[in-house]
């Protein structure tokens, strides 16, 4: 049986590191704007320790990659799919005859 060496790559532990930060700091700006405004934010998904928990995953398995340039693969996976978030919202509000404003982008 041959065991694996886990080999921590300077450029995935910066990327782990970089995702963390962007993700928390995404996640406080989010609560902050709804806690803002009076809304309850206890029962949603952002607020809930699912979401802390699968972060913290997402950067060990992040750390634990031996194949380098997982970061330009995340990005592209991220903005991919901002793009398709932002084309939803579009498409819905043209098809309710609405211009969609800067609340329905945030929430």
């Amino acid at each position: 049986m041959v065991l694996t060496k886990c080999f921590f790559r300077r450029e995935n532990l910066m990327a782990s590191l970089l995702f963390c930060i962007v993700s928390y700091g995404l996640l406080s700006t989010w609560l902050y704007l709804v806690h803002s405004i009076n809304e309850k934010v206890e029962s949603t998904l952002p607020s809930s320790l699912l979401i802390r928990v699968l972060i913290i995953i997402t950067a060990l398995s992040f750390i634990i990659q031996k194949k380098p340039g997982v970061f330009k693969n995340f990005i592209a996976i991220t903005f991919g799919l901002v793009l398709v978030f932002i084309h939803t919202i579009i498409v819905l509000h043209l098809l309710l005859n609405t211009f969609p404003d800067f609340y329905v982008f945030v929430f």
